[in-house]
């Protein structure tokens, strides 16, 4: 690549993530090998190429098509592989080598191979999905086909679909694994249909796999010829008796702009959705980094960290890197005063009270304050009274007692109202659904 070329991209990127991200994580990359159809970028050392690969490689992709023209597989690696294979961590297509089938696993680069099933960390929010994508590595039935995984940003869908695939493979060499995203299946298929080769696009995604995962599947909103391919391409497989693992950000039967025959062919399996981490899931999380990472934090980081991030596993996950990162460049022990300032653009900081609560709900359900305060036992009154009740208790210090005085309850009400509610979520999916899109949208909203 032309030093021009390298220093205009550069300029680019620095403007797409902003002054303080490029200079702390992108201004020692390098161009090493620029081809017609591929290229690679090298970072200085494996903790730099984790973090960029987790959270830069999609504004280098555009930022590099942008500048060059060419649409081209991106691949990091450290600057100097040869002297630590285990650095090497490519994102140029490519899989784990099975004998005989190298012609299949082109066009793969998304593949996290880090992401398996050792270093998931499960807990109630995914304690389903996990023992599901589980059971489908033993290969003695199909019931669970196609399978279907789909929670918000960050909450660890891609990694069970990774880990799933790497370990069918592993465990049944003989199986032909193929992982893309919707946005590179339609890729794919429209660089077929120009070049006429989409009898042989179809038979690849037909014919020659065993297991497809296909990730981000409201990519497809929209876009009907597509749609219909990958209709088709699932009803084959699974007609056939292969695999299919599909993930996306809602229930197949919620995305918006999806056929309804795509819909149905999707939610026929098994659906799994993941929720946000509680608590104890996050501690988790936080020791698991920590051993990753051969770091030791106080508890009381560890308690604040998982207290205050309240997103999702992704953003958990960064803040203790930018901690640990701050301690390194910096010099300094890690320490709860540290950890508070390090954090405060993953903390949402605004005080939430129970007015703010009560307002929202009212304005939700259409109802008033008065009237969730109020005797009234109405379903209509009722159940918006428990979503309070829940939401008070998840996002305020607030006691029970004094949840109980603000809607003229006493703590004893209040609790039995609680385990009431918390059974029907654990229960009825569709509750629970409800429960996660409204929750999204109070910490938009309020938080």
């Amino acid at each position: 690549m032309e030093k021009e070329s390298w220093s205009q991209f550069e300029k680019k990127l620095k403007k797409q993530v902003g002054a303080t991200s490029y200079n702390r994580w992108l201004s020692k990359l390098k161009p090493q090998d620029v081809l017609s159809d591929k290229a690679i970028i090298t970072c200085p050392n494996k903790f730099v190429l984790d973090w960029v690969k987790s959270n830069f490689y999609k504004d280098i992709s555009i930022t590099f098509k942008e500048v060059t023209g060419k649409e081209v597989l991106l691949g990091l690696e450290t600057s100097n592989p040869q002297k630590d294979k285990t650095d090497k961590c490519l994102s140029i297509p490519s899989q784990l080598p099975l004998p005989g089938t190298e012609n299949f696993l082109y066009g793969l680069p998304f593949l996290n191979r880090e992401y398996t099933f050792d270093n998931f960390v499960v807990g109630e929010c995914n304690q389903f999905a996990y023992a599901s994508a589980l059971a489908i590595t033993e290969r003695k039935s199909l019931r669970y086909n196609p399978l279907f995984f789909h929670s918000s940003e960050g909450l660890g869908k891609t990694h069970l679909s990774s880990a799933t695939g790497q370990k069918i493979i592993a465990t049944h060499p003989n199986i032909k694994v193929f992982y893309t995203t919707a946005e590179w299946f339609t890729h794919e298929m429209i660089q077929s249909l120009r070049k006429n080769r989409i009898l042989e696009f179809k038979e690849k995604y037909r014919k020659q796999c065993d297991v497809l995962v296909v990730e981000d599947i409201q990519f497809l909103k929209g876009k009907d010829k597509t749609q219909d391919e990958i209709f088709y391409t699932l009803d084959t497989l699974i007609q056939m008796g292969k695999q299919v693992i599909l993930t996306a950000n809602a229930d197949p039967r919620e995305i918006k702009d999806l056929k309804d025959n795509l819909k149905s062919r999707m939610g026929s399996g098994l659906v799994a959705d993941i929720t946000p981490p509680d608590y104890e899931t996050k501690r988790k999380i936080i020791s698991r980094k920590c051993v990753e990472e051969n770091v030791t934090i106080p508890e009381e980081v560890a308690d604040y960290i998982a207290q205050s991030v309240k997103t999702n596993v992704r953003d958990l996950k960064s803040a203790l890197i930018n901690l640990i990162a701050n301690s390194s460049l910096l010099g300094q022990k890690i320490g709860l005063d540290m950890a508070k300032q390090t954090l405060k653009s993953f903390i949402k900081n605004k005080a939430v009270t129970v007015e703010d609560i009560k307002k929202f709900i009212s304005h939700h359900f259409k109802t008033t304050p008065e009237k969730l305060q109020s005797k009234s036992r109405s379903r209509s009154v009722a159940y918006p009274r428990q979503v309070a009740y829940y939401l008070c208790r998840k996002y305020t210090e607030t006691t029970l007692s004094d949840i109980g005085i603000c809607f003229g309850r006493n703590h004893s009400s209040v609790l039995r109202a609680l385990n009431n509610f918390e059974t029907s979520i654990r229960i009825n999916k569709s509750i629970r659904d409800a429960l996660n899109y409204l929750t999204d949208k109070f910490e938009k909203t309020c938080l």
